[in-house]
This record gives structure tokens, C-alpha cells and sequence, in this order.
């Protein structure tokens, strides 16, 4: 029986409440600002704006045919004065209500002044917000693609308190890789701008604090009776806790707990992730511990 925990996007929310300062809490009944100067659509509305820092950052919903022909998308246009310096669509969703966010903040610090955080949603159950940052390089203003991932893109985040946003999510890879997506946890990543380039921060010192909060957040939402016997639940535990300092004890506890005469194995290939081009010498017969060990080395989660 696989076990079911809150889906990632709705635990990450839950974690960063959670770690967020005390002071920035609220009184009953209103919401919390956004950390950052941002602009969404408000119901009804097709155009939005946000200034700060010299920067305005405007979205409007236009008909653009060749990124899709039936559906208008929201696009990101930034100004400096009077004078627009870039100008970039986000993805085409369908949705009644626009779904497209922008923030200015201090993202990458190898650069003058702030940058410009986009986040566009496609709709659809699980998937998925594409993000980039706009930033003002030694080309001008260009953007730089962070991806996309599930969830509605609200992913901007201080984490670490030090006046520099990072990009806080969790991996995809995980949520359908040992079983079905409610039935799977994933592990936190982190991800930051640096000299106009993406960079993995996960497994910096720093955000060790962070990734102890998450796994006791994932621990939390596990039903204690099922939680052995979760293939998608188990993957993500461990995963996170390599990043937590614990993965080998966490790996043991599973091989302690694990029912191996139940786990029949599963046809897997050793020497990458797609099964259909893996030559036969390369398939092997591996229980799900091991299924586990391998694809965690392969993901940078090796212990």
C-alpha cells in the first residue's frame, strides 16, 4: 500500500511559513506581503505593474502566434525610465484567471543593481511554472532560464536571511519515479544566480538548518503505518536526508525495515535511466533498495 504525504509544492509553502522571521508574521485574518516588490494579475485584469530600485517591471496578456496560435500568454516587459530593455513571453496556460507573477530583488550578486524574477504557469494538474531571471548583464538585459518545475511558481525566497534571493523547490525526478505522484516525496533543492549562471546551492553548509526543517516536514506528513512499505515516500526520505547529514543512517533504517522476500525486483538498466536504449548486458534484476542506491548516485545524492 503506497503512502500518501502533502504534495511537495503545498509542504515546501508549509516549510517556508514555517522558517520565515517572526516579525513578518501578520495579524489574524490578513495575509502576509510578498518578501519582495511584485505584481500579479488581479481577478478581471490583464495588465499589472510593479517599480522599484529604477525598475518597472509590467505584465499584460497579448496574442503572440508564434509561441501559440489559439491561446494569449502573458509577457514580461521591463523599463528603466522611459526606455524598455527587454521584453519575454512566459507559457500559454488556457486558465480564467492569468497565472503569471513578477518580483524585483536582489538575485545575483555578481551583477549591478536587481534583478527581475518571472514565473508563468501552463496549468494542468502537476505541472508546471517556468521561471527565469531577468537581470542586467554585460550584454544588456537578457534573461536566464531557470526552469520549470511543478507547483505555481511562487519559489523566490531569502532562505538563508542574507539579503540575496535564491530559488527554492523541490526535484521533480522523484515524484514518479518509484510510484504515483501523491504517493511520492522529493527532496528540497536550491538553486541560485551567480555570475549570470544557474547553480545547484543544495548541499552548501549554509542551508543545512533548511534541510532538516524539510525532512522533519516530510516525516510529519507520513502515515506511520505505511511508511516502510512507500517506495515514493521512502526515495524522497533518504534523498532528503543525504542533504540533511543523515543518509546512510537513513539507508540503513530502510534496509532494516524493507520487505525484501515481498519486492519481486524490477528490470533496471545500470548504466543510465532509459530502460529502452540500455544494451543487455546493462539490464539487471534489482530490488528497490538498490534501484534506490543507483538512482540517487546518478541524481548527486550519494552517500
Amino acid at each position: 500500500m503506497a503512502i500518501r504525504i502533502l504534495s511537495s509544492t503545498m509542504a515546501l509553502a508549509v516549510l517556508l511559513l514555517a522558517v520565515a522571521p517572526a516579525e513578518a508574521a501578520e495579524p489574524a485574518g490578513e495575509s502576509a506581503p510578498p518578501p519582495f516588490p511584485t505584481t500579479e494579475f488581479a481577478e478581471g485584469a490583464r495588465e499589472a505593474s510593479v517599480t522599484d530600485s529604477g525598475i518597472t517591471a509590467r505584465l499584460f496578456y497579448e496574442r503572440r502566434p508564434k509561441i501559440d496560435k489559439t491561446l494569449d500568454v502573458p509577457v514580461l516587459q521591463l523599463t528603466i525610465g522611459n526606455r524598455m530593455v527587454l521584453d519575454v513571453a512566459g507559457l500559454a496556460s488556457g486558465m480564467d484567471v492569468p497565472a503569471a507573477t513578477a518580483s524585483i530583488a536582489e538575485i545575483d550578486p555578481y551583477r549591478v543593481g536587481k534583478e527581475v524574477y518571472f514565473s508563468s504557469y501552463s496549468g494542468g494538474a502537476h505541472c508546471c511554472s517556468r521561471v527565469v531571471v531577468a537581470e542586467n548583464g554585460p550584454k544588456g538585459w537578457t534573461t536566464i532560464e531557470i526552469g520549470s518545475f511543478d507547483g505555481d511558481g511562487d519559489y523566490l525566497e531569502d532562505i538563508d536571511n542574507d539579503g540575496v534571493a535564491e530559488i527554492v523547490t523541490t526535484d521533480n525526478a522523484f515524484l514518479y519515479a518509484f510510484d504515483c505522484y501523491a504517493c511520492s516525496a522529493a527532496p528540497l533543492v536550491i538553486r541560485a544566480v551567480r555570475d549570470g549562471k544557474v547553480v545547484d546551492v543544495s548541499a552548501e553548509t549554509r542551508f543545512g538548518k533548511h534541510h532538516r526543517d524539510w525532512l522533519a516536514e516530510l516525516e510529519s506528513n507520513a502515515e506511520p503505518e505505511t511508511r516502510w512499505s512507500s517506495p515514493g515516500f521512502l526515495a524522497g526520505w533518504v534523498a532528503q536526508s543525504v542533504r540533511a547529514g543523515s543518509g546512510a543512517t537513513a539507508y540503513k533504517a530502510l534496509l532494516d525495515h524493507w520487505d525484501f522476500s515481498a519486492d519481486a525486483g524490477e528490470e533496471t538498466c545500470i548504466s543510465s535511466d532509459d530502460l529502452d536504449a540500455c544494451p543487455k548486458r546493462d539490464r539487471k534484476l534489482l530490488k528497490f533498495p538498490d534501484r534506490l542506491k543507483l538512482f540517487l548516485t546518478r541524481h548527486g545524492y550519494a552517500f
